[in-house]
């Protein structure tokens, strides 16, 4: 109530000081195209001003008189704008492009400035330009390896595009596509991510200090934008590479559509299958396993009025693998689904902006397999239908309300298993499909208590119902930020996260295979508490340093017992073990966001624990992504108008594993022949994850060389992904020993398998 009435008491105030509102958009003048984070501010009035939102749009509240705007963006030359206010005002503002092409400056999103003024805690912004300046695996650009490129960001494996965030499973990240869940984010068992670089505008990571709207997962958000598609005229892209070539189509349909087509397939089965015809007449030839995968994007914009706009967002991927042998043919293949249908609306003077939005996610995965007159299938998956609806309203210049709330209903089918023949009374059918309901709703405000000091408080409510088990939960957020001058900060957030849905990642990335379950009367929901604090930098509007530390609680986190039985299981429940968990560290980042050298180096020192009850005896241990130092050297030089050159230096303490520190022999059960074939080599681990992988390190090289066709551009780019050959060990095995007549001795012998070596990729780009 007391906000209530501040709320009216400062919009009086406002009304009785004559002020007025000043709405506008800010578009390119050369394109037509609306500039998004374009700033505007007073020239009478240092510090006060507004920056546009996606759509190039701002509303500034300024008192009745003469004065005059500068409106700015990173490429764009300063235009002023002198303005006489008697009344509410509505301006149009064109801003023509700089020709400086050597110090072109990469926008990620936020400004300096902005990142200093900002409450906003933990979060880092990537777009399309900084993904495509770097080196890549295979010529194919990947904005989330990106993000592992930033402090408090993990790979969870060398190549992968999984992520693991200030100590948190792969499964604690939310994964959202325009706003719809993306379950498994990634392709070729995690060497991909399913973002095609040509539908993707941005990818936003939030690590801390949450918004009050997210909510769903303990770690991380990763939030995608889709590509806005060109107003101008009509637009043809692509690439050609190693693996895998992209087409993207964009453009108008008239005055009020316009259109982003994108597509990515990979092409090694096209020769793999050649090379099969070729011996399939040859004895004793083994067929080559067929894989490929595809991604499909597209977006639809409808522009109602100037104050209405729709668009529609779909994507679908799959990865299908084929093994055909005289034996048995198998199929593998799996996938996502992310629709979604968006409507934002304003008010006349743009103060108040609401955003309702309907999405339809999917994600499954089958094995099907045909032996003799047996089928096997085996598969799991989930499907989302959800809606939601955000509001925002901006009663004067020192507030902005936002509140809203979502529904989402989902049908899981976990560890299905169907076996048929043609005989009914051999059919079996097992598996588990439960339906649950999961909502919130949230509110939040921002408040510019001084010039100095901002503050963000919100709390998000949210249930979770499965059958006749319910649980609701508070998930309080609130920050704060405090400014020295315009150029130095410090901040603190707090934010309480709910997960109840739940997979368990043995093996540190994720794979196909993995399940997801909801929570239930024995599987609670997960909890985590963060902590943060930074101090933020602005040095000459030149280099960006950061200092943050963060503590992290996790209560109830879930795991596999040793042994699980995951498919036929009618209970998997009964498989889980349940426990705690910490994270605490260090970040340092400083990045150099301007000039012909650009680039960033970042330093995590971390520590992450983990404690369950039936693990150990209960004592903690290290989980397989707990890593004590993390350096990472990123640098983009633009040697010449058309060359560029880029590198990467990545640097960490190696993951925890758990090797067996000797053996015994277990008589009585065949497994293992050794001197009996009866014996059993039983390996003996005395702690979960007791050894350290060696330390991993990497340099990436790219080059990038721009042509000057008679039509549109076209640029050639030239990767070498470790570039000094290092061997990197990506997994341990052990081998048993033999004596020279081939007879087993009983030993075994470690071996580290790497997977890249020196790796040299090229691909070739073009737009017209």
């Amino acid at each position: 109530m007391k906000t209530v009435l501040l709320f009216l008491l400062t919009l009086g105030t406002v009304q009785a000081q004559h002020y007025r509102i000043v709405t506008g958009k800010v578009t390119d003048a050369s394109t037509g195209r609306s500039l998004t984070g374009a700033t505007v501010t007073m020239l009478e009035r240092a510090g006060k001003g507004a920056r546009t939102n996606v759509d190039g749009r701002f509303m500034l509240i300024l008192p009745a008189d003469k004065l005059t705007l500068l409106v700015s963006h990173l490429g764009y030359s300063t235009q002023r704008i002198p303005l006489t206010i008697i009344r509410n005002e509505l301006i149009d503002v064109q801003l023509r492009p700089t020709d400086n092409q050597l110090n072109e400056v990469v926008v990620t999103g936020q400004s300096n400035q902005d990142k200093v003024m900002s409450t906003q805690t933990s979060v880092d912004v990537v777009d399309r330009k900084t993904a495509l300046s770097l080196p890549v695996v295979f010529g194919e650009v990947d904005l989330i390896k990106v993000l592992q490129l930033k402090p408090g960001v993990k790979s969870t494996g060398e190549g992968t595009s999984g992520i693991s965030v200030r100590g948190g499973s792969t499964d604690q990240n939310l994964f959202q596509y325009d706003g719809t869940t993306v379950y498994n984010p990634s392709h070729m068992f995690g060497f991909f991510s399913t973002f095609n670089i040509d539908a993707v505008k941005n990818v936003s990571l939030y690590k801390a200090g949450f918004p009050a709207e997210y909510s769903g997962r303990l770690s991380s958000v990763v939030d995608v934008t889709s590509m806005v598609p060109k107003d101008s005229s009509l637009h043809i892209g692509g690439g050609i590479g190693l693996i895998a070539s992209r087409l993207n189509v964009t453009g108008p349909v008239g005055n009020k559509i316009k259109f982003n087509v994108a597509g990515r397939r990979t092409y090694a089965d096209i020769f793999t299958e050649a090379i099969n015809r070729r011996n399939a007449d040859r004895p004793n030839s083994n067929p080559i396993p067929r894989y490929y995968f595809y991604d499909l994007n597209g977006r639809i914009d409808f522009t109602v009025n100037n104050r209405s706009k729709l668009f529609l967002s779909a994507y679908t991927g799959r990865d299908r693998f084929f093994l055909p042998t005289d034996a048995f043919r198998s199929t593998f293949d799996w996938g996502n689904t992310a629709v979604s249908l968006h409507w934002n609306q304003s008010s006349k003077d743009f103060r108040w902006n609401s955003h309702t939005s309907a999405h339809y996610a999917k994600y499954d995965y089958r094995l099907v397999s045909t032996f003799d007159r047996f089928t096997f299938n085996i598969g799991s998956g989930i499907e989302d239908f959800v809606l939601k609806e955000r509001v925002s309203w901006q009663p004067s210049p020192q507030h902005t309300v936002t509140f809203g709330g979502e529904l989402t209903r989902s049908q899981f089918s976990i560890s299905r298993v169907n076996i048929s023949s043609a005989k009914p009374e051999e059919n079996i059918d097992t598996g588990e499909k439960p339906r649950v309901w999961e909502g919130g709703l949230f509110i939040s405000e921002e408040w510019d208590v001084t010039p100095k000091l901002k503050l963000s408080a919100g709390l998000r409510w949210s249930g979770f119902s499965h059958d006749s088990t319910s649980y609701t939960a508070p998930e309080p957020r609130i920050s704060a930020r405090y400014a020295f001058s315009p150029s130095v900060s410090v901040k603190a957030s707090y934010a309480r996260m709910v997960q109840y849905r739940h997979l368990v990642v043995s093996s540190g990335a994720a794979l196909p295979t993995d399940i997801w379950y909801p929570s239930t009367a024995k599987i609670k929901p997960e909890y985590s508490d963060q902590l943060a604090a930074a101090l933020t930098w602005n040095i000459g509007n030149m280099f960006l340093l950061t200092n943050e530390v963060y503590y992290k609680r996790l209560r109830q986190v879930v795991d596999f017992k040793t042994g699980a039985q995951l498919f036929a299981n009618d209970r998997l429940e009964n498989e889980f073990v349940f426990g705690n968990g910490s994270a605490y560290g260090n970040e340092i980042y400083l990045e150099k966001t301007s000039g012909r050298l650009r680039g960033w180096v970042g330093y995590t020192l971390a520590w992450t624990w983990r404690e369950f009850k039936d693990i150990d005896g209960g004592k903690r241990f290290f989980p397989r992504y707990d890593r004590r130092h993390d350096i990472s050297v990123v640098a983009m030089y633009q040697l010449r108008p058309r060359l560029s050159l880029s590198a990467t230096w990545v640097y960490n303490t190696g993951n925890a594993v758990s090797l067996a520190t000797g053996r015994y022999v277990s008589m009585d059960t065949p497994y293992v022949r050794v001197e009996n074939p009866t014996d059993q080599v039983v390996p003996e681990f005395p702690s979960r994850n007791n050894y350290r992988m060696p330390p991993y390190h990497r340099l990436d090289l790219g080059f990038i060389y721009k042509f000057r066709p008679r039509w549109g551009e076209t640029d050639i780019t030239f990767n070498v992904t470790n570039a000094y050959n290092r061997a990197n060990p990506y997994l341990i095995t052990y081998q048993a020993q033999e004596n020279s007549e081939g007879e087993p001795t009983g030993a075994f012998r470690a071996r580290a398998i790497t997977l890249f070596p020196l790796l040299p990729s090229v691909t070739y780009n073009f737009r017209f």
